[in-house]
């Protein structure tokens, strides 16, 4: 009877945890949904409905997506459903991870793992209409073997738990190395023997191994294109260096993210937070032989570094890693890490949970207005590009009337809208959140952006077909001298049977005009 009255008791803090993170990250989902704009890979699956995800190691996705559809031969866009159940298992998994990991009331306990789907970075994997939703699945699975009690089977199917994280979204199971490392915090701070906390932590070491092995294995041997080139590990003693370079890349793309006036405001919090596992530690370390205290009090004072690196994960070891917002899933979970952390110090004091609360609160609300400024940034965006792009196909539908036009050739960006220019100056992370769609220099998302306008002169199957060659600037250069239209946007002209499309950039404001 108390084992189930304490059960259910759980279960009740479960769901009040529950409906305050899903109200929060509502808050974060919202500004993309009402920006409704296609983003990336999602103009080709919408047109196309090819899944390709099983060529990215990402079978389960295919899986998935292919399972939502009823198996039907292609797949359509089903947006917003796939980011409203991406938010739906964050919060769920948040809430069982803060009713685990914290002893604080439901709104604080929520603000705490907040993070875990409310990050700057993570706005990207929520952007995806076709992908948001297997992504935050992998975090759910790859968080979830931390939660399961001790034991050889509970062990195996947290084995199984990472293979299918990695089968669905590969940088997820970071977020399984950095709450493995939280768990170890905590260990330390019920002052347990160092044996246990490392017994355990190699228990979950082991764990990721095997999945790892298990997926190269079964999975990453059939991994292909631009993927199989970008995940190239390391080969050899002598391309050991690349680890720490890798490691400047990652956090210098995180540093130039958001401009100096926000760091000086949040390193502070930032600090905190990495300090917090350190103080554990070195608690944990008192009162021991001389030897083993200074042996874990260097172990204390590595700890933000290795949670740092337990976020990158395997990305560390490639040669050429793909830095993006999308990848950085483990930041999330080192967020939550360090407010768990901080949180279990601090709640010791007399006001304590104040000052968690104050800490988790300021990290919420900056990230609620990143998420705005981005939804309103890709807003944006999607007004000037969608307002050029039906003006180009007005203008070709009347000039192919009185003249045959067999391609389309386009050099040139419109680069950012107004509006958009302006939040990316403040959040230097929206150049990288908010991708343009009128490029030369991303003709795969152009092509796709303009075969909804444009279907008989632009296949997204062929973005290359559109691009204007370098031997073709003289042409371009005689052809625009007298152009047959010209537009905010654009200007058109026709050679031959090309027409020709030159992008133009927006006026944009100057500095002394945004001021």
């Amino acid at each position: 009877m108390a084992g189930s009255s304490s059960r259910i008791e759980a279960e009740g803090e479960v769901r009040a945890v529950f409906w305050r993170l899903l109200g929060l990250l509502a808050f974060v989902l919202y500004p993309i949904l009402r920006a409704d704009r296609p983003y990336n890979d999602d103009l080709k699956r919408a047109l196309l409905g090819r899944a390709s995800w099983d060529s990215n190691g990402r079978p389960l996705t295919t899986l998935l997506m292919r399972a939502l559809q009823a198996y039907d031969h292609t797949m359509v866009d089903i947006a917003p459903l796939p980011q409203i159940g991406a938010v739906l298992l964050l919060a769920w998994i948040g809430s069982r991870i803060a009713v685990r990991y914290t002893r604080a009331s439901p709104w604080l306990a929520a603000l705490l793992v907040f993070p875990l789907g409310a990050q700057p970075f993570f706005l990207e994997n929520l952007s995806y209409r076709f992908d948001a939703l297997s992504m935050a699945l992998a975090v759910l699975l790859a968080a979830w073997p931390l939660l399961l009690p001790d034991g050889r089977k509970p062990w195996q199917r947290g084995v199984l738990c990472l293979f299918a994280a990695l089968c669905l979204y590969q940088p997820a199971t970071n977020v399984f190395l950095v709450l493995a490392l939280l768990e170890a915090w905590q260990i330390q701070d019920r002052d347990r023997s160092p044996a246990a906390w490392l017994r355990q932590l190699g228990r979950r070491a082991l764990q990721w191994l095997v999945a790892m092995g298990v997926y190269e294995l079964l999975v990453g041997m059939h991994i292909s294109g631009w993927v199989r080139r970008q995940a190239t590990p390391i080969q050899g003693l002598h391309e050991l260096p690349l680890l720490g370079h890798n490691f400047v890349l990652f956090y210098g793309f995180v540093a130039d993210a958001f401009n100096a006036h926000w760091w000086s405001v949040f390193l502070p919090v930032l600090a905190v937070l990495a300090l917090a596992p350190v103080a554990i530690g070195l608690r944990h370390a008192r009162g021991r032989t001389p030897m083993a205290t200074v042996a874990l009090g260097l172990v204390a004072l590595a700890m933000p570094l290795a949670v740092m690196v337990a976020a990158l994960g395997p990305m560390l070891v490639l040669r050429e890693p793909e830095i993006r917002p999308r990848v950085l899933i483990g930041l999330g979970a080192l967020l939550v890490a360090g407010l768990i952390a901080a949180h279990e110090l601090l709640c010791r004091w007399r006001h304590g949970s104040r000052v968690s609360a104050a800490l988790a609160g300021v990290l919420a609300a900056a990230m609620l207005v990143v998420a705005s400024a981005d939804g309103n940034a890709m807003a944006a965006q999607q007004r000037m590009e969608r307002h050029v792009a039906a003006r180009l196909a007005d203008d070709l539908s009347v000039l192919a009337s009185g003249h045959a036009i067999t391609a389309l050739h386009v050099s040139g960006a419109t680069g950012f809208a107004p509006l958009a220019e302006h939040a990316a100056v403040e959040f230097p992370l929206l150049r990288t959140l908010v991708p343009g769609y009128l490029t030369e220099a991303d003709l795969f998302g152009t092509s796709g952006f303009l075969m909804d306008y444009l279907p008989q002169w632009v296949d997204a199957r062929k973005p290359d077909s559109i691009r204007t060659q370098p031997e073709e600037t003289a042409a371009l250069t005689r052809c625009m001298a007298t152009p047959l239209r010209q537009a905010a946007g654009y200007r058109l002209c026709l050679d031959g049977d090309v027409a020709r499309v030159e992008l133009l950039p927006a006026a944009l404001p100057s500095r002394a005009q945004r001021r």
